[in-house]
């Protein structure tokens, strides 16, 4: 597989990733794990009969149900925050994730099926894009951005508006609810 070709299965495989992401949330979570690893197949099968991939499907249905299992586990914004988009456009970008929280603000998750070997480097243009698209958008209500490295979790970090570093969101004081589980 060419650089470019695992690019592109990156890509839909995030893709789909984010919508059975969303459509757990909207469904709402099981509290016994096994029941919730059912749901989660079950969102799969329907996503990939609706947004249907051709190349390498069942590792890509492999992929995407486990990029999502381990967002939902280790990354979703507890209640009281809420899901309010998934690959929602603003300008010209389309952010992975979008929660809500009334009293805080608006948080974007960009979800990654890893970083590699670039580190956050790689991405870094994306992060900027979307920081500067979520302050048009939501001005100060716009928290900032989270890059969520679901098969890295020690890559992941927290991208605030107007700031030129990152941290680890683990270690932010932004909120309790968006700690690493």
């Amino acid at each position: 597989m060419t650089t470019t070709d695992r690019s592109l299965y990156s890509a839909h495989v995030g893709s789909q990733a984010h919508r059975i992401v969303a459509r757990a949330l909207a469904a709402g979570l099981s509290t016994d794990r096994a029941q919730r690893a059912l749901e989660l197949t079950r969102h799969a099968r329907s996503v990939f009969e609706e947004h249907p991939i051709s190349y390498r499907t069942r590792e890509a249905f492999l992929d995407a149900v486990t990029a999502a299992g381990v967002y939902l586990h280790r990354f979703r914004p507890l209640e009281p925050w809420c899901l309010i988009g998934s690959e929602a456009p603003v300008g010209t970008v389309r952010f992975d994730v979008v929660h809500e929280l009334d009293r805080l603000g608006v948080l974007v998750d960009e979800i990654k099926l890893g970083v590699g070997r670039a580190s956050e480097a790689a991405v870094r243009k994306q992060i900027e894009s979307y920081l500067e698209h979520g302050l048009l958008e939501w001005g100060d209500q716009f928290i900032g951005v989270r890059l969520c490295a679901v098969h890295e979790p020690l890559q992941s970090r927290l991208y605030l508006p107007k700031r030129t570093r990152s941290v680890l969101f683990a270690e932010s004081d932004t909120a309790k609810h968006l700690v690493m589980r």
